[in-house]
Order: C-alpha cells, then sequence, then structure tokens
C-alpha cells in the first residue's frame, strides 16, 4: 500500500507507456467516519493542471501512475474548487484531531489502500517515520530507531476543510466534554470557534465549563452574543459564575441579561463569595422536599426537574422554613416502597458534616474525606440550605490542569 508521499510528483503514463505528466495532488470524496475514496487524480501536464476520474486508473505505485487508456480518449474531471478536499493541498501537514487518543496532531503522511473494491485513505502517519519520508530522509534511519504511528482515517477529524464544511464526525462529539475542551485548547480561535458552534447547546457549555479561564474569555468574545446565549442556557449556575467573575462590571451585567428562568438571580448570589471557599464552589441547583412527603412524589419530582441538575445523589429534607434536616440518597429512595415517608429514611447528618459558605477550599477537602460524602450540604447561620458541594467542584480545585 502507497504513501502519499511516495507518489507526488512521480510520471503519470497512459495505456500506450507515453508520459503524460506528473502526479501532483489526489482529490478524495470525504465521508463522515468512513474511508475517503480516491475521486480525482491532478496531473501536471505541460504546465497546467488536468483532473482525470480515478476509475480511468490502473495502477498506483512508486515507479508511475498507470493509466487505462490513451491520454487524449480519457475524460477530464473540473478544475479542483475551494470547497474540494485534496491531500496535498489542504490534509499533509495540516492539523487533525486523533478522537481514540482525544487531541491534536499533525499530518506527516497518508496511507492509501484499497477498502471494499475502492483505493481509499485509510491511515494517517503522524509518526517522525512519517515526516523524515516526506523530507525524502527516510534513509537516515538505518537502525530503524523511528516506528510508524498510523492513525486509522476514520477515527480523525480532519480542521481545516472538514470543520469549515460543517462536516463533524460522529465520534467527535461522542468525546467525553473534558477531552473535546482539550482538542478546542490545542486549535486556533477560528478552529476552536467553529467546533464549539458545531455542538449542541448543552454539549457547547459542558466543553466550555471545562476550558481554562483565559481561552473560555476569548472564546465568549469570539462567538458573539447570540451564540454565546445559546450556550449561557444550558451552562450551570456555579460554572456561569465562575466565568463571569473574570469579567468587568459592565460586562457581567451584559452576560446575565442573556439568562432567562431566575438563573441571573442565582449567579448573581453566587458572585458574593470567593472562588476559594465553599460558596464560591457550591452549584443553587439541587432537590429539596418536606418531611411529609412520600417517595413516589419525590420520585416524580425528580423525573421533572432531574434534567436540569450536574449530578443528583442526595435529595435534601428541609422544612417550610428552608432549615435542613437531613438528607436521602438515591439509592434509598429506588428500593423503598412509594408510601414510605421521606422523614421515615431521613440520614440526619453530623452537623460537623454540613458546610458553611466562607469554609475555605482546604476545610471542605477534609470535611467531605472524613464523611465520605460525594456531595455536602452549604447552610447559612440559620441553618438554611443554600448550596451543594460536589467532590468534582474539590478535585478542580485542587487539580486545575487535570
Amino acid at each position: 500500500m502507497p504513501y502519499l508521499s511516495r507518489l507526488l510528483n512521480i510520471k503519470v503514463q497512459d495505456s500506450a507507456e507515453s508520459n503524460v505528466g506528473r502526479l501532483d495532488d489526489i482529490l478524495i470524496k470525504p465521508k463522515v467516519d468512513d474511508y475517503a475514496p480516491l475521486q480525482f487524480v491532478v496531473v501536471k501536464s505541460k504546465g497546467k493542471l488536468l483532473t482525470i476520474p480515478y476509475e480511468h486508473v490502473e495502477n498506483l505505485s512508486r515507479e508511475a501512475v498507470s493509466l487505462k487508456r490513451p491520454f487524449e480518449k480519457i475524460p477530464r474531471g473540473p478544475q479542483p474548487s475551494e470547497n474540494d478536499v485534496l491531500l496535498k493541498r489542504d490534509v499533509l501537514d495540516q492539523q487533525i484531531v486523533d478522537m481514540v487518543g482525544a487531541r491534536v496532531v499533525r499530518v506527516n503522511d497518508l496511507r492509501l489502500g484499497e477498502f471494499e473494491g475502492r483505493m481509499c485513505v485509510l491511515g494517517i502517519d503522524v509518526s517522525g517515520k512519517g515526516l523524515l519520508r516526506r523530507l525524502g530522509l527516510d534513509w537516515l534511519d538505518i537502525f530503524k530507531v523511528f516506528k510508524v504511528h498510523l492513525i486509522d482515517w476514520r477515527h480523525v477529524q480532519p480542521v481545516r476543510r472538514f470543520l469549515r464544511l460543517n462536516v463533524v464526525s460522529r465520534d467527535l462529539l461522542k468525546l467525553h466534554p473534558a477531552d473535546l475542551a482539550n482538542i478546542v485548547e490545542d486549535l486556533n480561535l477560528k478552529q476552536s470557534g467553529r467546533l464549539v458552534k458545531s455542538l449542541e447547546p448543552k454539549a457547547a457549555a459542558k466543553v466550555l465549563e471545562e476550558l481554562n479561564p483565559h481561552l473560555q474569555k476569548v472564546l465568549v468574545k469570539y462567538l458573539g452574543p447570540e451564540e454565546v446565549g445559546r450556550i449561557f442556557s444550558q451552562m450551570s449556575a456555579d460554572e456561569m459564575a465562575d466565568l463571569v467573575k473574570s469579567y468587568p462590571p459592565e460586562d457581567v451585567q451584559r452576560l446575565l441579561q442573556q439568562l432567562k428562568n431566575g438563573r441571573a438571580e442565582k449567579v448573581t448570589q453566587l458572585l458574593h463569595y470567593p472562588n476559594n471557599t465553599a460558596g464560591g464552589l457550591m452549584t443553587p441547583d439541587f432537590i429539596t422536599v418536606r418531611p411529609d412527603w412520600t417517595v413516589g412524589q419525590t420520585i416524580e419530582i425528580i423525573r421533572k426537574v432531574s434534567p436540569t441538575l450536574r449530578y443528583l445523589i442526595y435529595v435534601y429534607v428541609t422544612g417550610d422554613d428552608k432549615r435542613f434536616y437531613g438528607a436521602v440518597s438515591m439509592r434509598w429512595l429506588l428500593i423503598s416502597p412509594p408510601e414510605k415517608k421521606m422523614k421515615d429514611l431521613l440520614k440526619r447528618h453530623p452537623e460537623t458534616s454540613t458546610l458553611r459558605p466562607e469554609y475555605k477550599v482546604d476545610q471542605v477537602a477534609a470535611i467531605m474525606t472524613k464523611y465520605n460524602l460525594f456531595t455536602a450540604a452549604v447552610l447559612d447561620d440559620r441553618r438554611r440550605m443554600v448550596g451543594v458541594v460536589a467532590v468534582d467542584d474539590i478535585m478542580r480545585r485542587l487539580a486545575p490542569h487535570a
């Protein structure tokens, strides 16, 4: 199976073995999540570029491109346009997204071969060996130190053309938001903006939440008010608060105006707390129920509101005055009879296992570790519940670059 670097500039011969020019490029037909068939070969002949449908190619080898018919009897294809994808022009030396490794890498060479009876692009070589081959210096590797590293074409997302055409691989969209965020951080601003725009609002919000604060601000400015409003509508209140804290006051008001359904008020409340405290870490989105509610009533509430929550491990029981009584785990809800009262399932937490908004991060981490808590309730000085801190919020503070 040939590499593209071995084919470029080799002679092109027709069926009479007459030299008709040199191979300048290959035009492919991109297929999302599939190998890309070769559609045309671009031949440089007497100073002109001619396109020949690949169906008229007999063989590709390191010696020559052989055509099936005499050159004058082969129909010409249209001249390549900016919207076409050419391997040398648009893929070689460009950045691609490796979906398996969740990273951005550079294309050093391309591996071609047959798949289901058609010549296709099968793999991308991102190795040093591929770079030496491209430069014609692979003879330097006399001790075979460099190894070929091929990435399956179906597992990559070319950045330059595909994202410009808004053809985004389904595999790319299946990546975890943290992996997508790493990819966005490796791209330039225009490319990262296109990628974020290609995502559904909820997915885009999760990716934006995972980005480093500086890039968050740059992307928000680049995307514009309409796109930002679409994404902000899906962001959690605590993540939104973390984002806007770094903005000047006039910009904060502009961003908050794009929030609906009372979310601006929640975000505003969180802005009063420093980042390194329980108040700055907590989310105001949680489920509270009354002691006399049944399990069945509680589950109905959960069904309605759970899509708006980042996580749901406990349901919190409070009085009419919002005073905290305790919590019931989801596990107990699932195994309890529907008529059971919440007060009968209540797990009363020691006062020392709850948090105050002013507690520092290390204090919060110590309490959650001591009581083995995945989430911890944050109470004000009247023991009213104001938020919940989750273990992932703590880990993000302790390992911000993970």
